[in-house]
């Protein structure tokens, strides 16, 4: 018994692994749904990939309301980008960007990693990666109810 369950943990981590190296980088681009329930699009621009966030799922308006900077303190945050700067490095991840906090107004260092077709794992950190928090950001079809067409910027998108 415990040989196969030793077999079957092999095999499904083998499984992952193989989907994570056939990932590429464009596979990430498309609209996302934040764990707050925001609509976050995700598109490469200049060889980087951003982050802009095109609705909610409540479809409410939200403001910038703890930006450090007093000016932008009533700014919608609708066509905000909050990820920029993250570079593909293969097998699904992408490192060196930073992430915009809208909750507290702060920026961070940001990863993700693509753990499926519909699954984005989206890191924010201080310093090294162990200091941060974590969030998994589920795709949404960029015709859902409340994602701001106008705004898409990505190809991959229009899907």
């Amino acid at each position: 018994m415990f040989k196969s369950a030793f077999l079957a943990s092999a095999l499904l981590l083998t499984a992952g692994t193989a989907m994570a190296a056939e990932m590429k980088a464009s596979d990430a681009e498309g609209v996302w749904e934040t764990a707050t329930g925001g609509y976050v699009e995700v598109y490469e621009d200049g060889g980087t990939y951003k982050g802009t966030i095109v609705g909610s799922k409540s479809g409410e308006a939200r403001y910038d309301k703890n930006n450090p900077d007093e000016s932008k303190q009533d700014r919608r945050l609708l066509g905000v980008t909050v990820l920029k700067g993250l570079e593909y490095v293969g097998d699904g991840k992408f490192e060196g960007g930073n992430i915009y906090s809208p909750d507290n107004g702060k920026t961070y260092k940001a990863k993700a990693t693509q753990t499926g077709a519909d699954s984005l794992d989206v890191r924010g950190y201080m310093g090294i990666s162990l200091i941060g928090k974590s969030q998994t950001w589920k795709r949404v079809e960029a015709d859902a109810p409340n994602v701001h067409k106008d705004l898409l910027q990505s190809a991959g998108a229009s899907q």
